[in-house]
């Protein structure tokens, strides 16, 4: 459906016949003519030979007034009326579609230090008059396009003269209305001088009906005299009542006083909606997984009239590697006929260049267990050669490490193939450690800075203590008791309510309660619960779960049941109760109907429906290809049942819901798995005990699951290099263009909780670059000293974010590694794909040109400039007549009517004092 645009309305006032507009044939218009003709000497025949004894004056007078009785007919039947007519002028429009794919966190251009292709869209739209000289002719319309089949509306900018044009409406305005209030005294001098005539004829016929009485000779003439007066008079008086609606007889006549004029004029005119953008290089971000040129293209044709649509300038780097074909999108323009100007960055040529994709090793190891390094390299130009891959190795702190650990000679494949290396290493000294991957011996890479990457790792000689928590011995409990107990990196503890004394249980030790003390509740590392009774325990308990939770970064994973949180979660004043539900990430239901929405014993599975969050959450993925892990999440059949609750807190994120669509209310389906910070911990909620059935698919699934479920619970933990607190990140590995949210616990120098207004991160990128963001105090959180903030991963690589605390003194840095990485299909073809958009431009009578990476082959313009001077203006006019003056028309038949009425009223009389028939 085409949307609405903007339009521009002058309104004029129009006069006519519509009997007359609605003939058609020359015949129908010389019939009329010929007719009213004859009609006319016919009745003039007549009258002449009926009044052939009476004076010449008398019968001049019967005559006037036949005559002015049918012409008054004729007026009737040919229908004058009144309109408001508008001329409608719809301004000519322009579309920039501007690529948003991760491909656009590319360089530029194949200079070392180039900038990304979406920082140099920004760059044209921000710096230079680009965009404004397009708003000079055209109302902009500016989208963004990736992954989605939809566009999204970026900005949108009005004509730079509608603000002019708008100005010079209001004159015009002013001068009609100006006109109106000018032309009223004529028009009632005009009602002043009808009136008088009008008088002046009553006047007439009276004397002409006592000048038989006194004996005068010109008695005949008085009654020509009066006729034609009455007549002229009716006429001018009744024809100004009728154009001047708004005023009554009196008040043109000047016996009332007339109504005041509302100046409407001097309202201010509504401009056009303009949503402008201030900051491009804060908005354009390059986060979708994949392009879609074609369907953006489709999209844009079917939002706007192409009738008015002057030009799509779209700003890409040609890489279609999703949605309907380029060629497909050309043809639907070309049909149209909208011209398509595509402007495309980066370079055309491939870049001579190998790089680390991706560097993949475990945060936490283990002294004696060998673990595995994965390294993704991927080359473009360099097919044939070959490379060394070192590992480098160090304690954290060396930059880069310095002793080569282990190298592998890898021959670079086809170009933009993606190309896994893995190393098995053994574990150094206990403590934190770096490890950083090196590549040599390849010659002529024109980017050598993306060489080398590094990462943190730990050596730690104790295991991972997990407690878990019980109100039964659920199937779920026993396969993740079963699990771990297995684990060689995990020591867990087992806390059964409902288990007897002497009971066997596969743990490392069986507790009867919950720890009361702070040594030895702060030596687990995870406590995951299985529908606990909480009420069970003391409030002293509950309260140093929630210290270990929020202070000493611990990791929860709550699993809920419909035995005992919907008992518990019911009760009002009990402070256990209420620091229980504070852990959760949605709010529990204490009253009503909400839990009775929940289901107990279904009898059909449903499968998980993942939020975006969900999606990109690592731990969360059950193989290592994120592609593959959907694929078996859409394998496993689902779970029955789910607790219900009401919604997310803030700060939370859901990552799945029940997808059952009988349980949706106003389309919002159950949460079924969401997860949240609380203080320096982490918070896990799963809406049933039901991931042992991913055991049906795999066991080797369900292993997944809960392992990478409890390391990401336990990262707080591991990431405490520092007294002084904490410093988190949501999502250690995340896609080019995702927002990473940034958690920080901190203290000040006595260990107080710190209460600066705000603190400065510092982003590190790859290439030394750093970047400042901003944490705040968050409020609402259960412990002070906790800061929030954000930023947006722009381009791929290893990034370290950085927390300074102290003085010179006493310094301590905290840290954070983060990955950010580029999906396999955008990085398939890193160069400019100039052939298909030469082609578009081509079918679609455009121009190709340059944004960067002018290297390629010669276009018809290079410089975006020059495209505005190419780009045909498309403004559509449209008359629109308006519907008839139903005052005007109404006047208008009364004025007949008095003037039908009078003249055979009068010419009755005359005949009759004449002796006529």
């Amino acid at each position: 459906m085409n949307e609405p645009t903007s339009e521009n309305a002058t309104e004029q006032i129009v006069y006519q016949f519509e009997r007359l507009v609605s003939l058609t044939g020359w015949w129908t218009w010389a019939a009329i003519v010929v007719g009213s003709i004859l009609l006319l000497l016919v009745i003039a025949r007549l009258y002449r030979r009926d009044t052939a004894e009476l004076p010449r004056a008398t019968g001049l007078a019967l005559l006037i007034l036949r005559l002015s009785a049918i012409v008054a007919l004729m007026f009737f039947f040919l229908n004058f009326e009144r309109r408001a007519q508008q001329q409608v002028v719809r301004p000519s429009e322009a579309v920039v579609l501007i690529d948003t794919s991760q491909s656009m966190s590319l360089p530029a251009d194949q200079a070392p230090d180039s900038q990304a292709r979406i920082a140099a869209v920004a760059n044209l739209l921000q710096d230079t008059p680009w965009l404004d000289s397009v708003a000079a002719e055209h109302r902009v319309a500016v989208y963004g396009f990736d992954d989605s089949t939809e566009i999204r509306e970026l900005a949108s900018i009005a004509k730079a003269e509608s603000s002019t044009d708008a100005t010079e409406q209001g004159e015009e305005d002013v001068d009609s209305a100006n006109a109106t209030t000018a032309r009223r005294p004529a028009l009632v001098r005009i009602a002043f001088v009808g009136a008088a005539v009008l008088g002046f004829g009553l006047l007439s016929l009276l004397a002409s009906g006592i000048a038989p009485l006194l004996h005068w000779r010109w008695a005949s003439g008085l009654i020509l005299a009066s006729t034609i007066s009455l007549l002229l008079g009716t006429v001018l008086l009744t024809s100004v009542w009728s154009i001047e609606t708004s005023l009554s007889f009196r008040q043109l006549l000047g016996f009332a006083a007339p109504p005041v004029d509302v100046d409407e004029t001097t309202e201010s005119l509504e401009s056009e909606k303009t949503q402008e953008v201030k900051d491009w290089r804060n908005t354009l971000i390059a986060s979708g997984a994949s392009s879609r040129i074609g369907d953006a293209v489709r999209s844009v044709l079917g939002r706007h009239d192409p009738s008015t649509l002057a030009g799509i300038l779209l700003m890409t780097d040609g890489q279609n590697n999703a949605g309907i074909p380029i060629d497909d999108a050309a043809a639907f323009a070309a049909r149209d006929g909208v011209p398509v100007y595509p402007i495309g960055f980066g370079s055309p040529k491939p870049p001579v260049n190998v790089r680390i994709v991706d560097l993949d090793l475990p945060r936490r190891v283990y002294p004696g267990d060998k673990f595995a390094l994965s390294v993704v390299l991927q080359a473009s130009g360099m097919m044939g050669k070959k490379v060394d891959v070192e590992i480098l190795e160090g304690p954290d702190g060396e930059s880069p490490p310095s002793e080569i650990i282990d190298t592998k000679t890898v021959l670079l494949d086809e170009d933009g193939k993606l190309s896994g290396i893995r190393f098995d290493l053994d574990p150094p000294s206990i403590g934190a450690r770096k490890l950083a991957v090196r590549l040599r011996g390849a010659a002529g890479d024109q980017r050598p800075e993306d060489n080398v990457r590094d990462a943190r790792y730990e050596v730690v000689a104790r295991k991972v203590r997990v407690l878990l928590i019980a109100g039964g011995p659920t199937r779920e409990y026993r396969f993740v008791r079963n699990l771990l107990h297995r684990d060689r990196e995990v020591s867990v503890d087992v806390l059964l309510q409902t288990g007897q004394e002497g009971m066997s249980q596969e743990a490392s030790e069986i507790l009867t309660e919950l720890p009361s003390s702070a040594e030895e509740l702060f030596e687990y590392d995870a406590i995951v619960a299985f529908d606990p009774d909480w009420m069970a325990f003391e409030a002293a308990q509950i309260e140093l779960l929630d210290r270990w939770l929020s202070d000493m970064s611990g990791g929860l994973i709550l699993v809920a049941g419909p035995v005992h949180l919907p008992e518990w979660s019911r009760l009002r004043g009990d402070v256990r109760a209420t620091t229980i539900k504070g852990f959760f990430p949605v709010s529990l239901a204490g009253r009503g109907p909400i839990f009775d929405s929940g289901r107990v014993g279904g009898t059909t599975p449903w499968p998980l429906r993942f939020t975006p969050d969900g999606q990109r959450s690592e731990f969360l993925s059950l193989t290592d290809n994120p592609a593959d892990s959907a694929s078996v999440w859409e394998e496993f059949s689902g779970v029955y049942d789910f607790v219900g609750v009401k919604d997310a807190k803030p700060g939370a994120k859901v990552l799945a819901y029940f997808s059952d669509p009988t349980t949706s209310i106003d389309q919002r389906f159950p949460i079924y798995l969401a997860s949240q910070f609380y203080g320096s911990g982490r918070v896990f909620f799963q809406g049933s005990g039901e991931m042992w059935r991913l055991r049906a698919v795999s066991d080797s699934y369900f292993e997944t699951y809960y392992t990478k479920l409890i390391r990401w619970a336990t990262e707080g933990r591991l990431l405490r290099d520092s007294t002084r607190g904490v410093l988190l990140v949501d999502k250690p590995r995340a896609m080019v263009g995702e927002t990473i949210a940034v958690r920080a616990v901190l203290t000040d120098a006595q260990f107080r909780p710190l209460t600066e207004p705000r603190v400065t991160a510092e982003l590190v990128s790859p290439s030394g670059a750093k970047q400042e963001v901003i944490l705040r105090p968050l409020e609402g959180q259960p412990r002070p000293g906790t800061y929030g903030g954000q930023f947006v991963a722009r381009q791929s690589g290893g990034f370290e974010l950085q927390l300074l605390l102290g003085d010179a003194l006493d310094e301590q840095i905290l840290r954070q590694p983060v990955q950010i990485l580029l999906p396999t299909l955008e990085l398939e073809r890193p160069q400019r794909g100039d052939e298909p958009l030469m082609a578009l431009a081509s079918a679609t009578g455009g121009l190709f040109a340059e944004g960067s990476g002018s290297e390629g082959p010669r276009s018809e313009t290079r410089n975006p400039l020059d495209l505005v001077d190419a780009i045909e203006p498309r403004p559509q006019t449209t008359i629109l007549p308006g519907t008839p003056d139903r005052d005007f028309h109404r006047r208008r038949n009364a004025s007949l009517l008095w003037l039908i009425g009078g003249a055979l009223t009068l010419e009755w009389l005359l005949r009759r004092l004449n002796r006529l028939a």
